[in-house]
């Protein structure tokens, strides 16, 4: 009776070891400009977190998230 071999894992998920220095923060793949602002909520108490996405070409706000 054969014993099954596991199969080999790949070492890296890509051909260059350096993969997730590469591919994080690629601009050329994001239609936006990322800016983000820290404020004050008197309501809640508390700081808050603002993102503001801008759109590349025109530099308009295009939409925003507000970090819970």
């Amino acid at each position: 009776m054969k014993i099954k071999e596991k199969p080999k894992k790949k070492k890296w998920k890509t051909k260059d070891p350096t993969w997730n220095a590469h591919t994080y923060g690629n601009e050329e793949k994001c239609p936006f400009e990322i800016e983000w602002v820290k404020y004050y909520n008197a309501m809640e108490g508390r700081d808050q977190i603002m993102f503001l996405y801008k759109d590349r070409k025109s530099k308009s706000i295009c939409k925003y998230r507000i970090m819970q």
